[in-house]
């Protein structure tokens, strides 16, 4: 599905050619991708999800860095909530699910004390961000989770991410269906979480201190 030429996109330094590119080019791929990655996640208990993808309607200048889709159990939106997100930047693809500067603005709070073991259940390869705007990503390791955590609870600006990149470099990239069956494969064992957070923000027991 997912390849090196999709990256070619971002070579436009244009708005409206960049966006034109990524409407042709990436849009449809994540009409697929998301449709098929709801399945998975619906089938591994996940409630009913809902597929975005991203417009960049508020760019007017400068042309996106980077695109995504996002599936969250809302239609209205995903931002506020837990959800997981797969995207390019010009050097990456990335999976994770996510938790942003939203979700602390609609009061929702998380259960990390619950997540802290359910980390080390995930592959050690998986990452860790606290920044959706940045590119910089942290092994997955308890110490990274607290640190990762702690800002999401402490800062304003903390966000948590966890999940996967992959750099244009990947192997990966030249097998385009050996990259989706790993990018399926990751968001099945994803899916645990985004399950928990999910069931605890419906039933409105999130704590920022669990």
């Amino acid at each position: 599905m997912f390849t090196d030429q999709d990256f070619t996109v971002f070579d436009d330094p244009t708005l409206a050619g960049r966006l034109g590119l990524i409407r042709r080019v990436l849009d449809p791929k994540f009409d697929q991708a998301g449709g098929e990655l709801a399945d998975l996640l619906e089938e591994a208990g996940v409630p009913k999800l809902y597929l975005h993808v991203a417009k960049h309607l508020r760019r007017h200048k400068n042309p996106p860095p980077d695109t995504w889709l996002a599936l969250s159990t809302s239609q209205r939106g995903y931002k506020m909530m837990p959800h997981l997100e797969l995207g390019l930047w010009d050097d990456r693809l990335f999976l994770w699910v996510a938790l942003l500067q939203e979700a602390k603005a609609a009061s929702v709070r998380v259960p990390f004390d619950s997540l802290r073991p359910q980390m080390m259940l995930l592959p050690t390869d998986m990452e860790l961000a606290a920044d959706h705007t940045r590119k910089e990503v942290l092994p997955l390791t308890l110490g990274n989770f607290d640190r990762v955590s702690r800002r999401y609870r402490t800062t304003k600006a903390g966000e948590f991410l966890v999940g996967k990149t992959y750099l244009r470099s990947d192997p990966l990239f030249a097998a385009p269906d050996e990259l989706w069956a790993d990018l399926q494969e990751r968001t099945v064992r994803l899916a645990p979480v985004l399950k928990r957070l999910v069931a605890a923000q419906s039933a409105n027991s999130f704590s920022r201190g669990d």
